[in-house]
């Protein structure tokens, strides 16, 4: 009885951890500072960096057509501005030796973001 008891035990253990483990270690800890994790916050912030220059391209679409005040746009501008220039100083703080994987080759930093080349 006892042994089933601590059987149960080490298996509701694991199940809470491996659940749990994401919000235990978090986003900053060592666990997630594996190459995925690495790769999956450089893809974030590219994916952010377009979103930046899609909302600053929709922003001087809507000044064009008459939608927003001379203040408004360039308060709007200087904002988006200042958003993609902190964002691309975090993808350029990214090292390619952080993307590596141990025992593997060198990953190249260029992500595909969907888009084909115009070559």
């Amino acid at each position: 009885m006892a042994s089933l008891v601590l059987i149960c035990s080490l298996i509701s253990a694991a199940v809470l951890f491996y659940v749990f483990r994401p919000l235990i270690i978090g986003r900053g800890g060592s666990f997630a500072m594996d190459w995925d994790a690495k790769s999956s916050a450089l893809k974030l912030l590219l994916r952010k960096k377009e979103t930046i220059y899609e909302n600053i391209k929709d922003l001087e679409f809507e000044y064009k057509m008459g939608k927003l005040s001379d203040e408004d746009y360039h308060r709007l501008h200087n904002e988006y501005l200042q958003e993609a220039y902190g964002v691309m100083k975090k993808i350029e703080s990214v090292k390619p030796e952080t993307l590596e994987k141990p025992g593997q080759p060198q990953v190249v930093a260029v992500l595909k973001s969907g888009r084909k080349s115009k070559n």
